[in-house]
């Protein structure tokens, strides 16, 4: 065999006897594929947020706060989605009912979840709108109200689907087992909620800020955040007792080359600054809106820093058992 040929059959077959790294979604036009799951987690988060809060009484920035995560949904996650795709004028093929892939296919089965919380989220808000804006007579408002409850039960499953899909998609990649793990999906619905809860204060500050809602949304925070980190640090410790690739990846995560991303833009910056500013204002009687807005900014900072590092460190365990 040539020198040149052999070269080329060891770059072709490496994966077979070693660890590789995983580039589909991260690397090249894969950081589409990292764009769109974190608007899908940042809509996700705020839309409940919005949702939850408007559900004893429509106030105009949880009214804001759905707009908001709706908009994130279907003007970034979305058209990040579709840039994506190979051949984008067939994509409806990956829709049901035009489709049976949904059975086994969990891109499928988000482009499902996607498109129903589209059209579901719309006529909430414009019911909402309704409510909240139009003067209505007693019977209209009361039956508005129903439909808006309705819709918005439809509508908050939906955006819930549609922000944890990706986890459930990735976690079912047997291949990589530092994604292979029932955490994950967990981990991105809480951090998405507390992103979300950051993002329905800022929309709170630039409608009037409500000292009282806001109070809420940083005691919310700061519990989700405690929560959140206590599951990456049991989500780290899992990987490096389940799989030696697993321990490769939660090493790289740690200490390697994706380090610096973790410590600084998440734990730091996404994790520990606002929690840290969450404590301090609960303290303060006023002067807290510049505070908040640093964190609001770090949280979503960390809302890009958790998806990268953890599609980053996505290694594939060699094919050949105990080899790698």
């Amino acid at each position: 065999m040539k020198a040149q040929t052999r070269r080329q059959w060891i770059t072709t077959h490496e994966w077979m006897v070693k660890p590789m790294r995983q580039t589909e979604w991260i690397s090249g036009k894969g950081i589409l594929v990292w764009l769109a799951e974190v608007f899908s987690a940042l809509g996700m988060g705020t839309y409940l947020v919005g949702l939850l809060a408007g559900i004893g009484e429509i106030t105009t920035w949880a009214f804001w706060a759905t707009v908001l995560g709706w908009a994130l949904i279907v003007l970034f996650k979305l058209p990040l989605h579709f840039l994506y795709l190979g051949r984008k004028r067939n994509f409806w093929r990956a829709i049901p009912p035009f489709t049976n892939a949904w059975k086994t296919s969990w891109f499928a089965r988000g482009m499902f979840f996607s498109i129903v919380f589209t059209a579901s989220g719309f006529v909430q808000i414009v019911l909402w709108y309704l409510l909240h804006w139009v003067d209505l007579s007693a019977s209209a408002a009361e039956i508005v109200t129903v439909l808006a409850w309705i819709v918005g039960i439809i509508a908050g499953v939906f955006i819930l689907l549609t922000g944890v899909y990706c986890g459930f998609a990735m976690s079912y990649c047997k291949s990589l087992p530092f994604w292979n793990t029932g955490l994950l999906p967990i981990v991105f619905v809480i951090m998405g909620v507390a992103d979300g809860l950051a993002l329905a204060m800022g929309v709170n500050l630039v409608t009037g800020g409500d000292e009282a809602a806001i109070s809420t949304l940083e005691f919310w925070t700061r519990i989700l955040l405690v929560v959140n980190a206590l599951l990456i640090a049991g989500y780290l410790v899992r990987a490096y007792q389940k799989h030696s690739t697993a321990e490769l990846a939660a090493q790289d995560l740690i200490k390697g080359s994706t380090a610096w991303v973790f410590w600084i833009l998440l734990v730091i910056l996404g994790i520990a600054t606002p929690l840290v500013i969450s404590i301090a204002t609960a303290f303060m009687e006023s002067n807290t809106e510049p505070l908040l807005i640093v964190a609001i900014v770090c949280h979503t900072i960390g809302a890009f820093a958790l998806k990268y590092s953890v599609l980053k460190v996505g290694i594939y365990r060699s094919v050949l058992p105990g080899v790698g």
